[in-house]
């Protein structure tokens, strides 16, 4: 007969904890229930299963990080209120001219900044009807013929999305799930102006690098220059830059500011004590307070146009932590560790290498946040059994769940951009696979040089 329960050396917490853990990567992978919904599991089933008290396991979904995305999520839906997005747009396009691969250059340099702040999802599909704009609008006249353009356009959207997110804590949810886990298992503070001394690069060598592949590689586009303006009339105009909009751009601009400067004026003015999730509910608090029309009761932000922001990814981001902190608290991150203890024989480059390949590739069948959320506190244990400083294993799986180009279903933006008809699948995987391998490549680079100067000590 087979004897069913926890190894000998295992626990029956940490045996409760892994089927857990199992039972949500099955059901997020699959999406049997909305992400949301399964990343409420660890409420029910870690008090029922006398893993951790219910009052404790709820505590994740209050994680300072959570507030941390929510005003970044209100400030960015205050973004859109006010056309602050398009205006980027427009302002670039034009900037750049109408050279089809230098309007693609435009189309990528703008989500990729503003995905730096507000989530990808959003960024794409503001990014979706300008995008599409200028495709019709050169769907006649000199460029007409090149049927290289539009799935280059389309794509760089997408690709741009998801790269920009890679730039700061609040881009994509495994960055900010690698600075909970590190924070509550390990007591590493990652802040967002130290977290940007690793994502921006990867974000300046990966946005060239995906340009070059959509415009040289997988496709073939003109780099003929038309005499006309079509591009940037495809986008439309904007209304005037009014009360409204000039206060949103001043609080952001004012919220990027206060974070980039939060450990220098820590520094400077010993025992006061800022927090970048601090500085973000202060901004969002601002939006709802200050007046954009006083004489119409008219404000930055109101509260039916908060309502909109993506509520269920901070559901989910706090499912993530709950699970981590139960694999912590438990003898089961011990027991993963010990398991992985034959990667000790390899280099540690193959090791990453490896391992990018595992996070990257099954990522395109599943959710990036839900295979940092299951890997994050796996990576650890591993790094505690092999001997590795626990950020050379868990910093790269952050930054590899980002990673995912290849099919619809790997990241919104692609799905979003999918979903236009402008891009066949087999498009989108011929040049959605060279950007995975050069991601996993950069990735490993940017960790074994950047990241160990970063974090010394993680």
């Amino acid at each position: 007969m087979i004897a069913l329960g926890p190894p000998a050396e295992l626990s029956h917490a940490g045996w409760h904890v892994a089927a857990t853990g199992a039972w949500m990567a099955i059901w997020w992978m699959t999406e049997a229930l909305p992400l949301a919904g399964t990343a409420l599991l660890p409420l029910v089933l870690f008090p029922a299963l006398d893993v951790q008290p219910l009052p404790q396991t709820a505590s994740d979904y209050a994680h300072p990080l959570i507030f941390l995305f929510l005003g970044g999520f209100l400030l960015a839906r205050a973004m859109h209120v006010w056309e602050l997005d398009r205006r980027i747009a427009l302002a670039v396009v034009r900037w750049v001219g109408t050279a089809p691969t230098r309007t693609i250059a435009a189309l990528m340099l703008v989500p990729a900044f503003v995905s730096m702040w507000v989530s990808n999802t959003a960024t794409a599909m503001v990014m979706l009807p300008i995008g599409g704009a200028i495709v019709a609008a050169r769907s006649v006249g000199p460029y007409a013929d090149d049927s290289h353009f539009a799935p280059a356009l389309m794509l760089g959207i997408a690709y741009a999305a998801t790269i920009g997110g890679m730039g700061t804590l609040i881009g994509t949810p495994p960055n900010a799930l690698f600075a909970g886990y590190m924070s509550t298992t390990h007591g590493v503070q990652i802040g967002f102006a130290r977290w940007m001394l690793v994502g921006v690069p990867m974000v300046l060598i990966m946005l060239p690098v995906a340009w070059i592949v959509l415009t040289r590689i997988a496709f073939r586009v003109s780099r003929a220059t038309a005499p006309d303006s079509g591009a940037a009339a495809g986008i439309g105009e904007t209304r005037p830059l009014d009360r409204g909009a000039r206060l949103t751009a001043a609080i952001m601009a004012a919220t990027a500011l206060a974070w980039i400067a939060r450990p220098m004026v820590e520094d400077l003015v010993p025992g006061v004590t800022i927090t970048d999730a601090g500085i973000a509910v202060t901004a969002a608090v601002l939006l709802f307070a200050i007046p954009a029309a006083p004489s119409q009761g008219r404000f930055l932000l109101s509260w039916s146009e908060a309502v909109q922001i993506r509520w269920d990814v901070l559901i989910l981001f706090g499912g993530g932590l709950a699970l981590a902190g139960a694999i912590a608290a438990t003898d089961l991150d011990a027991w993963l560790g010990a398991r992985l203890t034959a990667l000790d024989a390899l280099p540690l480059v193959v090791t990453l290498l490896l391992l990018g390949a595992l996070v990257v590739f099954a990522g395109e069948l599943a959710s990036n946040t839900a295979m940092a959320a299951v890997l994050l506190p796996v990576a650890g244990a591993a790094a505690h059994s092999l001997g590795l400083p626990v950020v050379l294993l868990t910093l790269p799986v952050a930054l590899y769940a980002t990673l995912g180009f290849m099919l619809p279903v790997a990241t919104p933006p692609n799905a979003i951009i999918f979903g236009t008809g402008a891009v066949s699948i087999r498009q989108m995987i011929r040049a959605g696979l060279i950007l995975n391998l050069v991601g996993i490549v950069m990735v490993t680079v940017i960790v074994l040089t950047v990241g160990r100067v970063v974090f010394p000590a993680g």
